[in-house]
């Protein structure tokens, strides 16, 4: 039986990553974070504090009123 692999999930566009896997890694005050790609990475480096309060998606979507 194969173990169950720990996902973590990118900042920056929500996607799980399996941290042994990751394209990317960057630390920011003591915490590393994985990413999906480079991309990813660059974008949370050049702003961090933007996708650390963002609020996370819940997949819903309002249409109208």
């Amino acid at each position: 039986m194969d173990p169950v692999k720990t996902m973590v999930r990118d900042v920056v566009c929500n996607m799980n990553v399996d941290p042994a896997n990751a394209r990317a890694r960057e630390e920011y005050k003591g915490t590393t974070y994985y990413f999906c790609c480079t991309g990813c990475a660059n974008k949370f480096k050049a702003d961090p504090e933007k996708y650390l309060s963002a609020k996370p998606a819940t997949g819903l979507v309002h249409l109208g009123a």
